[in-house]
């Protein structure tokens, strides 16, 4: 973990309140690892307000560029004033951050399943997935294929399915491509994991499933304890012994 000066390259407006930003930050594009997140200062360099860094998945990395990209969805002073900043702007970053997705050496088809605003936690993933020759499907659960992630930020080789929030749709997409997977890999609520795991049982075995925790996270550090949750082996910290668990570690 550090601190980064980065530099905004560019923005990509994804669609209304939602945008890509394309950041130079060779040592964070270096080190971080899918799952990871980053705490970015969201004011400028003489201000403190607002006083609190804002935290964000690692969205994809151009290593030979030493670039990164971040997945913005704009929904208060501080994201919208990231938003607002224009190229060649500086960014104060920290990072990267938490315990991220584990790759087993043995798989070789990834099932990656992703709400509408948690799916930046797995594009890296993918990304990095794709690299290691791995096949991977990605499932996006949105309430309308206007909210869904944009397939054109997906490489072509990733197969790619919507699926509305009625549990019943991605159950179905589910019963045809679970058999296939070795390994699951979710970004949903808690319900939703809840919904999985009970129906799913191969979601139970050693290995084979992991999935975040949606928490606000302050600190990112570990330092303030807000973000504690209980899991099957004790307390834990989201930010620093998370974002990513075992899904059979927090899903009781």
């Amino acid at each position: 973990m550090r601190v980064h000066t980065a530099t905004l390259i560019a923005t990509t407006i994804v669609q209304s309140g939602v945008q890509l930003l394309e950041l130079h930050a060779p040592n964070l594009a270096q080190t971080v690892q899918a799952g990871q997140f980053c705490m970015v200062r969201c004011c400028p360099t003489d201000a403190s307000d607002p006083l609190l860094r804002r935290p964000f998945y690692v969205h994809g990395v151009n290593r030979s560029r030493g670039s990164c990209t971040l997945y913005i969805q704009v929904r208060g002073r501080g994201t919208a004033w990231l938003a607002q900043q224009p190229a060649g702007a500086t960014l104060d970053v920290l990072g990267p951050l938490g315990h991220g997705w584990t790759l087993h050496p043995a798989t070789r088809n990834a099932l990656l399943i992703g709400e509408a605003g948690q799916i930046s936690a797995l594009t890296l993933l993918a990304q990095v997935a794709l690299e290691q020759d791995i096949a991977v499907t990605l499932i996006n659960q949105t309430s309308t294929p206007k909210t869904s992630y944009p397939p054109a930020l997906l490489s072509p080789e990733v197969e790619y399915h919507i699926v509305t929030e009625q549990q019943q749709s991605l159950f179905a997409t589910l019963k045809k491509t679970l058999q296939w997977a070795d390994a699951m890999y979710c970004s949903v609520s808690y319900e939703t994991s809840l919904a999985l795991y009970t129906t799913f049982e191969r979601l139970r075995n050693k290995n084979f499933s992991q999935g975040t925790i949606a928490q606000p996270l302050v600190c990112g550090t570990g330092i303030c304890f807000a973000c504690s949750v209980e899991t099957r082996s004790g307390q834990k910290l989201v930010c620093r012994d998370g974002p990513v668990f075992d899904l059979r570690e927090i899903v009781r």
